[in-house]
């Protein structure tokens, strides 16, 4: 106690925070890292918890992908016979679609990480771009089952490993960074169009069928206008660098460019257009 009788001693006197304005960004970012352990712990137990109340358990996550490329080679392998121009059909099917529904998971599960996590964030103060970067991190662990699968059954289908299959790490990291880029997007539109996770999935839909999943670009569509339009397509890029590494299939530069351009525009885009509505997001 003082001599004055207040008690103060040398307690330090800390400024009050202002919990409704919007912290700078590099101090958002810092909190944001400080508390990374959400965002990975989170995802992981909810990895976890999936299918645990079914017979095959995890091993739908090698599963559901591998009846997926099945259903698609039967389909259009086979009764609609769309391999035209495609030496390894059915290694060209598996990069496509293990590729196209990983971002199509991240995509669906953020539209709704704020939404469906309300009470945490009126109850608790934290950096809420962890809840759009848990959905990210926890669809990606979901997806190495399923990656690994797919580099066995390429190997399967007669591919061997060549100088190029380095490169597919680099075109993982571009997906992942344009995944988080939609990720912080769509959570941020789903606060105030709850509709949104209901539109989602008859856009990817749309967007299945124009990013040469199933089919050749270069063999159906001969307009070379047409086919650099494709690379305005960020999902066709990945694919498309995805299958150069693993297949040796052709990639145009504009492709290499154009994902290039996505991976660092889209997590940029998103993160200003999440960030300016941090103090909104579920209040």
């Amino acid at each position: 106690m003082d001599a004055d009788g207040s008690g103060a001693g040398d307690a330090t006197v800390r400024p009050l925070i202002d919990l409704t304005s919007r912290p700078s960004t590099l101090t958002y970012l810092r909190e944001a890292w400080r508390r990374r352990e959400f965002a990975i712990v989170v995802p992981a137990q909810d990895l976890r918890a999936q299918n645990m109340d079914t017979t095959l358990g995890q091993l739908w996550h090698l599963v559901n992908p591998a009846l997926l490329v099945g259903v698609y080679f039967l389909v259009f392998g086979v009764i609609i016979d769309t391999k035209r121009g495609v030496d390894n059909f059915l290694g060209f099917l598996i990069v496509g679609v293990v590729l196209f529904h990983l971002t199509q998971r991240v995509t669906l599960e953020a539209s709704g990480s704020i939404t469906q996590n309300l009470g945490l964030i009126r109850s608790i103060q934290f950096p809420r771009i962890l809840l759009p970067a848990a959905s990210v991190n926890g669809q990606t662990a979901a997806f190495v089952p399923a990656l690994v699968l797919a580099l066995l059954a390429v190997l399967a289908t007669g591919e061997l490993p060549t100088l190029r299959w380095f490169v597919l790490p680099a075109v993982l990291v571009a997906q992942f960074a344009f995944n988080f880029g939609v990720a912080l997007l769509v959570a941020r539109i789903g606060t105030t169009m709850p509709d949104l996770r209901q539109i989602l999935p008859h856009l990817f839909r749309l967007l299945f069928y124009g990013s040469g999943v199933i089919f050749s670009v270069d063999a159906f569509v001969q307009s070379t206008a047409w086919r650099r339009a494709f690379a305005l397509n960020p999902i066709y890029d990945v694919i498309t660098c995805a299958r150069w590494c693993l297949l040796g299939e052709p990639v145009d530069l504009w492709v290499v460019a154009g994902l290039a351009v996505w991976c660092i525009v889209m997590p940029a885009v998103g993160f200003v257009v999440f960030h300016r509505s941090e103090q909104r997001l579920g209040a």
